[in-house]
């Protein structure tokens, strides 16, 4: 009897051991068949005419909005409003994040060929490579190595540091590929923009904001890899003196974990609450983890290398609190100092000012998570939060913002706009984490 009741129990264990990895084998399957259709998808339409991914899409049309789909202007209109002198806003809502979206589906079709090794994904990495060198070169209305924001698909005088980062390490992913004269424009585009911010002293205009000191904590990982592309010690100098100065040895946005050590005071709302406020942590996480992972990979032995791989951590625990059950994320949240429990912010409805909106750009935590699992393979939260977000997300989830209740009506026009953001990021997250060989 105790034997067969043994064999028994074994048999049971093997066909429940049988029928979760034929459960397993078909969540591939369908994440397989639904990372064929999302790319389909923005193929046909977040690619512009010069391989360019846009920023937003009208929900409705699934086209750059027409000028008819904002609201009127009025004196408290702002840059929140994609109001810029010169420029439309159906222009600048098209193309605000271009070279992170751009940047980020040119990483997931480079993650996409090193699983899948089909030459024809190459000829679609070189399209993304030709719309980043599109850009480029419209920079050099003003200066070899501006890498401007194109409103209207045109030149404009803003950019931001994140969309250098993006871009530069698509380029230095792709570099792995290229032939030798690609490598040799590669090698020139990355001095360019990154010199074009180390002799600013990484100050540059941004909208009203004049000759702005940009965080120094953005720029070892940009140092870093000018260095690599051109072995000019100009870069490597300015890389340690970063270094010394302690830009990078804390992330850059890991507030909670501030707030909770005493680093960084409490704001009235928090303490009005009696929670601490965790906001925006798509943009934060996508940020620092790209720095630290840059950092790890190319200077692996440097003493400070403990620490980023601890910032790493840092920024995953932090966002993984804002990930929802439904693949999407909490845009800004309130963390009980008591119970740790996770509540969404008032909402405008309610006069408060933060509108807790759940959003698309859960992809941007889910692909920061992918590169967390490389320094954190044993963390199994961190598979666990990946899946739920490529599972959750479908192509109408991949939105900007959500919940137009919640927002002051100025700008409810933003829960109606679909997220290159988004869909690139759940792209480069599903081909990473397949490299990875974690779904």
């Amino acid at each position: 009897m105790g034997v067969a009741t043994s064999a028994g129990q074994s048999m049971a264990a093997d066909n429940e051991g049988s029928s979760d990895s034929l459960g397993e084998k078909r969540r591939g399957r369908e994440l397989r068949e639904k990372a064929e259709e999302v790319e389909l998808f923005l193929i046909k339409h977040f690619l512009d005419s010069n391989n360019i991914v846009f920023t937003h899409l009208d929900k409705k049309t699934l086209k750059p909005p027409e000028e008819s789909f904002f609201p009127e202007i009025d004196s408290k209109m702002s840059i929140m409003d994609y109001h810029v002198e010169g420029y439309t806003r159906s222009g600048i809502v098209a193309y605000e994040n271009c070279g992170m979206t751009t940047g980020a589906y040119m990483q997931s079709l480079l993650y996409r060929y090193k699983v899948e090794k089909n030459p024809e994904l190459l000829v679609k990495v070189r399209k993304c490579y030709s719309g980043i060198k599109n850009i480029y070169e419209i920079g050099k209305q003003l200066e070899e190595g501006f890498f401007p924001k194109i409103y209207g698909n045109k030149f404009s005088n803003q950019t931001s540091s994140d969309q250098v980062l993006y871009v530069v390490s698509a380029l230095d992913h792709f570099s792995e590929y290229a032939d030798l004269e690609e490598q040799k424009e590669i090698d020139n585009m990355i001095y360019q923009l990154v010199n074009f911010w180390m002799k600013r002293d990484y100050k540059f205009s941004y909208f009203h904001y004049e000759n702005m000191q940009w965080p120094l904590t953005r720029f070892p990982a940009l140092l870093i890899l000018a260095y690599k592309h051109t072995g000019d010690e100009k870069f490597k100098k300015e890389y340690n003196r970063l270094l010394s100065e302690g830009y990078t040895q804390q992330p850059e946005w890991a507030l909670l974990h501030e707030k909770k050590n005493g680093l960084r005071p409490l704001s009235a709302y928090e303490q009005e609450k009696g929670a601490y406020l965790v906001m925006n942590m798509a943009d934060f996480l996508t940020m620092d983890v790209m720095n630290f992972d840059i950092l790890l990979k190319n200077d692996p032995g440097n003493p400070l290398s403990e620490k980023w791989r601890q910032g790493v951590l840092q920024m995953w625990e932090e966002a993984e609190l804002t990930i929802l059950p439904n693949g999407k994320y909490y845009s800004q949240a309130l963390v009980d100092f008591e119970t740790g429990k996770v509540s969404r912010t008032g909402g405008y409805q309610k006069g408060e000012s933060y509108h807790g909106a759940e959003s698309g750009w859960s992809t941007m935590v889910s692909r920061g998570a992918a590169m967390a699992h490389e320094y954190y393979p044993e963390n199994k939260e961190i598979v666990n939060n990946i899946s739920i977000v490529l599972e959750g997300i479908d192509i109408n989830d991949m939105t900007y913002y959500d919940d137009p209740e919640r927002w002051d009506p100025r700008y409810r026009f933003k829960t109606k706009l679909l997220s290159g953001d988004s869909i690139s990021n759940w792209l480069w997250t599903y081909w990473l984490a397949r490299h990875l060989d974690i779904l």
